[in-house]
């Protein structure tokens, strides 16, 4: 046989098992690759779905902060505070059960901080007793801190235009 090269004596068995070396190697790669593909995708989703939840926080946490400091408030402000409580509260729940990892302890205090505080909110709203609006803008600096702590924690920038020159980590 010639091939252009010459093959001495056991060339061809090295061949072979260089061959067969290669494509087992490659196998191994190609497939570690895809799970983490895989992995990388699952990560996208849930970094999504967070993203998404976390601006249905913030819609809700705004429309109380335009709240904050009025000394007369309509039924549709009691009841846009009273949304805020719920909402927040309820999405809360969710960040516990879905994305706290089991080993960060700074974000689980900071959630379940901010799940009190909503609470509260809702509870003064709902109830609207003599002092419920003073109680729920102590709540609501309250979850303002917990907010601010865990992306403080997590080191989320949240308003960049604050700090020109400084990028978020997205």
């Amino acid at each position: 046989m010639h091939f252009g090269i010459g093959i001495k004596s056991g060339g061809l068995c090295r061949i072979i098992l260089l061959t067969s070396f290669t494509l087992f190697m490659s196998t191994l790669l190609s497939a570690g690759l895809s799970h983490a593909d895989e992995k990388k995708e699952a990560d996208d989703t849930e970094n999504k779905e967070i993203k998404e939840l976390m601006k249905k926080l913030d819609k809700h946490y705004k429309a109380a902060q335009e709240r904050m400091g009025y000394y007369v408030l309509s039924d549709s402000d009691w009841a846009t505070l009273l949304k805020t409580g719920e909402v927040i509260s309820r999405l809360t729940d969710r960040v516990l059960k879905e994305f706290v990892p089991p080993d960060d302890k700074e974000f689980l205090k900071f959630s379940q901080e901010m799940k009190k505080r909503a609470d509260e909110i809702y509870k003064s709203a709902n109830e609207k007793y003599l002092g419920a609006y003073e109680d729920i803008q102590y709540s609501f600096g309250r979850l303002r801190n917990s907010c601010k702590n865990c992306h403080n924690h997590l080191e989320i920038q949240i308003y960049t235009d604050l700090y020109p020159g400084q990028s978020s980590p997205e």
